[in-house]
Formats: structure tokens, sequence, C-alpha cells
């Protein structure tokens, strides 16, 4: 095999509107300020990642991912892209956390070794094509009555499960809320909530308790990320499946969590995980368990969850997907990858490596830092 080492890498900070504020407990988003990588071979070959930094919730910030992936471009120059482990390593070695940056690096050398193979990433990471996959659409955490309605648009445009934001004290009043998005909804279309840490132990279990009624599948991140033994006291107290959002960044915490039995189920993000290499850990564990996971999203557009669908498709015990941030933006600058079809099922194509990329004309009017 002639072996190609990495010749160049371009760095290109992006912003896109979104068509309204994404409004959780920790906040309103406005824009998705995401990074793009492009990481080229010495054949011209290049595979390109895409990360969505939350500073709620990594601690990181787009100028911060810019000026971190400069440093790591440097380090990669003239490596062999197949070392990916190697890679990851390197980049935990140079510095601590900082998932959101090493999973644009890792999403694009998993793009340009599988098309190096000429496989579908999806192959390249021996999953299953056949798999089905769904994704749900997210009620932002609003007035009542505003997410009661944006819940009965959701359902009339045929999405199969919705997933609601909550998240306040005293939690009283996000039982109304679900009292009225069922009541304008009825109850037959399943509902997933996320609290996004905003409860404490006390309010996250009478809000579960009370909810108990309402066809709901799960419930993320009740109570502060980390807080391991009041988890562990809502896992076995609660009516609703707790799923681990924000405790679980990487398999290190997973395996916390699976040892303190402090959730019922994960919610793996590439973008939290440090990346594809790191989320099959998360998932392999899970699924030495039994455990179920979910796939979910930051703001990425369709190229950043191309790539997370691919590895959907190589976890059958990955049931969940939330996979709607490319609805949320108001312009699709993305070529080629995963689309939306009947009843919102998402499905990749057979091209080699993850199958997205970037309009050349979107990604002119920014600015772009190469590295070679």
């Amino acid at each position: 095999m002639h072996k190609t080492t990495i010749h160049k890498i371009e760095i290109i900070p992006i912003e896109i509107a979104l068509t309204e504020p994404f409004v959780i407990s920790k906040g309103a988003l406005t824009h998705a300020r995401n990074t793009v990588v492009k990481i080229y071979n010495t054949d011209g070959t290049y595979g390109t990642g895409e990360c969505c930094p939350y500073r709620s919730i990594h601690g990181e910030t787009q100028t911060g991912t810019v000026a971190f992936a400069r440093e790591l471009a440097k380090n990669l120059l003239g490596e062999d892209p197949r070392e990916i482990r190697k890679h990851i390593a390197l980049m935990d070695k140079m510095i601590v956390g900082n998932a959101s940056v090493k999973c644009a690096f890792d999403m694009a050398l998993y793009d340009l070794v599988s098309k190096m193979d000429g496989l579908p990433l999806y192959a390249y990471l021996l999953g299953d094509k056949s798999k089905k996959i769904y994704t749900d659409n997210t009620v932002s955490l609003l007035e009542k009555e505003i997410m009661a309605e944006k819940a009965l648009k959701f359902k009339e445009m045929g999405f199969p499960v919705l997933k609601v934001k909550l998240g306040e004290r005293p939690a009283k009043k996000d039982v109304e809320r679900i009292q009225a998005i069922r009541k304008t909804i009825g109850k037959d279309l399943p509902l997933r909530i996320d609290a996004n840490q905003a409860w404490n132990y006390a309010e996250a279990k009478y809000a579960l308790q009370a909810m108990a009624d309402f066809n709901i599948e799960h419930c993320e991140e009740p109570i502060q990320a980390g807080n391991i033994s009041d988890q562990r006291r809502l896992v076995v107290e609660s009516p609703i499946p707790v799923m681990a959002d924000e405790t679980v960044f990487n398999h290190k915490d997973a395996a916390l969590v699976i040892r303190e039995s402090a959730a019922d189920s994960f919610n793996i993000k590439l973008g939290k995980s440090g990346g594809i290499t790191n989320a099959m850990k998360i998932a392999g564990l899970a699924q030495a368990c039994d455990m179920y996971c979910q796939v979910g999203s930051f703001s990425e557009s369709r190229l950043g969850i191309t790539a997370l669908v691919h590895f959907d498709m190589a976890w059958d015990n990955i049931i969940f997907h939330d996979l709607d941030s490319p609805l949320m933006l108001s312009e699709d600058p993305v070529i080629g990858g995963m689309e939306y079809g009947k009843d919102w099922q998402v499905t990749v194509t057979d091209d080699p490596g993850h199958g997205a990329d970037f309009d050349p004309v979107f990604l002119q009017k920014f600015e772009m830092m190469t590295i070679k």
C-alpha cells in the first residue's frame, strides 16, 4: 500500500444563524458558531470535520477551538492519517478536555481514512446499512402555551417522537408544561424530556413522579452533572428512565456511571466524547452492560450529523436518535450527506467517507487558516 501522510490542514470558523433562538435551561443560542477542519493527505484526498462548542457545556468557545486547532495541526503534519488512536492520544497529551475541537479532527481523520479505503464511513466502522434511524424534533424551553403549539406543529409534520426541553424551579412549572403539551397533542406520541441539569434531587423526584403517566421515554440529565449519589437515588425512585448526558463526556465517565448504577442509558455526542474514537468506547461499555444509548447533537450542520449517523449505524444498542440540529439552522451549506425522508427517517449514501462536504462558496465567506 502506498503510504501517504498529512500534508495540509485547513481551519475555518463559520457562523450560521438559527431560524429562531434555541432555548434550554442554560440559556438561549441564536447562532451556530462552528469550527471546520479539513485534513489533506499528500495525494490531495481530504477529510472534513466539524465541531460546535457550547460554552455552558464544554467550557469551550469558537476562538478557543481555532487557537488549539492551529497548535494541533502543526503536530499532525507529516503523520500517517491512519494512526487515528495515536493522534487522539497526542491531542489528550497536549490539552485536557476540549472535547469539541478534538471531535472536529477525529471526524476529519475518519472521513479521510475511509475515503482512502474507498468505503462509506459506516462500513469502515463495521456498521449495518439496514438499520432504520428516525430522528425526533426538539421543543425549546418557553412558556407552556408556546411549547404546546410547537409540539402540535411537530406532530403534524410527522415526527415519530418529540424531545421537550425543561428545567425550571419549582419543577411544578415543568409539570404544567408537559400537561399543556399532552392536552394539545394527545397521549400517543412519545415524549423525551431534558432538564439540562436544572433540577436538584427534590425537584427532579417530584417532577419525574408527577409525569409518570405522560408516556415519557426517558429524562436526560435531571440534576447537576457529576452528582452521582443523587443520580443513583433517582434511578431507583424515578418511574421514568434516567439518561446521562452531561455526566458522561467520555468512556471514563461512562465507566463510573455504570459502576455506580447512576443512569439507565447514555446520550452519546461526538462533540462531547472528542469524536468517534471515544464514542465507540462509550457505546461498547454500554453494550457490554446491555444498556441502550441515544445519539445527540449540539448545533452541528448536516456535515457533523452525517458523521454521527454513520457512527449510529455501527451500534445496535443505539435506539434513540436526536438528529434535528440541522433543522434549526437558517441555511444548509452542506453538499451531499445525510437526508431526512418519510416519517423523518435519516439515511446516508454509500459514497466513500461520510459523504458530506461544505459548499466552497459558503466557506469563502469566512477566514481560513492553512497549516502546511
